[in-house]
C-alpha cells in the first residue's frame, strides 16, 4: 500500500490493530539502537516477543505492509516520527516503492533516531482501545438487518400516527424518499426530519 494512503479508521480489522500494536513496540525498541529491521525480522521479533498471541503468531509478512499504514496513521494522529520508516526489504535494502514515492527515508529516519521514546507516553494504548471499539460498532451496525419494503412503510405509518400533529400536512408527498431511508437503516425520526422543514409552507 502506497505510504500516503494509511488505512482509514473505517476499514482498520481488530487484526490490523493487534499487530500494529505489536509491530509498534518492536519498532521504538529498534528505534532505541538506531537501527532499520527487515519485514521478515520484524515479524520473527513480534512473535517472540508476543508468544502467547495467536493473532500475532499466525500473521506473515506479505500483510505487514497493510498494519504498518495502521500504525503510521496512528503515529500521524499524534504527530509522532514515522516508526514504519525503520522497516526495509531485504532486496533492495530500502522502504517500499509506496513509502519512497511520498518520503525520502534518511529524512524520515532522522526524525525517528532524534526522538526521545523514552519520555513520551504515547497513548497507543489508548489508540488501539478506541478504534477496536469502533470496529466493533461497526460490525454491529453491519450485522443489523435492514428493514424490507413492507417494514419501512409500517415503521414510517406507525411513527406518522403518533406523531402527525409535529408534522406538516404535505410531508406525505415525500413518503417514497422516506421509505428508501428507513430501508438504509436510518432512524425514523431522523428520515422524517429531513423532509420536515421541506414539506412546511
Amino acid at each position: 500500500m502506497p505510504a500516503d494512503n494509511p488505512e482509514t479508521p473505517d476499514r482498520v480489522t481488530e487484526t490490523d490493530l493487534i499487530l500494529a500494536e505489536a509491530y509498534f513496540k518492536v519498532l521504538v525498541q529498534v528505534a532505541k539502537v538506531g537501527n532499520t529491521i527487515f519485514y521478515s525480522d520484524l515479524l520473527a521479533r513480534a512473535k517472540q516477543s508476543f508468544p502467547e498471541n495467536n493473532t500475532v503468531q499466525s500473521a506473515i509478512a506479505v500483510s505487514a505492509g497493510r498494519r504498518l499504514n495502521v500504525l503510521r496513521m496512528f503515529t500521524r494522529a499524534k504527530g509522532l516520527p514515522d516508526l514504519s520508516s525503520l522497516v526495509i526489504n531485504k532486496s533492495s535494502n530500502e522502504c517500499g516503492e509506496g513509502f519512497l514515492r511520498s518520503f525520502v527515508p534518511e529524512e524520515v529516519r532522522a526524525t525517528v533516531f532524534a526522538f526521545d521514546w523514552e519520555s513520551v507516553d504515547t497513548g497507543f494504548a489508548d489508540f488501539i482501545v478506541a478504534t477496536k471499539d469502533s470496529v466493533k460498532a461497526r460490525k454491529r451496525s453491519v450485522k443489523k438487518k435492514l428493514p424490507t419494503l413492507d417494514q419501512a412503510a409500517q415503521m414510517m405509518f406507525v411513527h406518522y400516527q403518533a406523531n402527525k400533529s409535529a408534522y406538516p400536512k404535505n410531508i406525505r408527498e415525500h413518503r417514497d424518499e422516506i421509505i428508501r431511508l428507513l430501508m438504509t437503516g436510518l432512524e425514523v425520526e431522523k428520515a422524517f426530519d429531513m423532509y420536515n422543514n421541506k414539506s412546511a409552507v
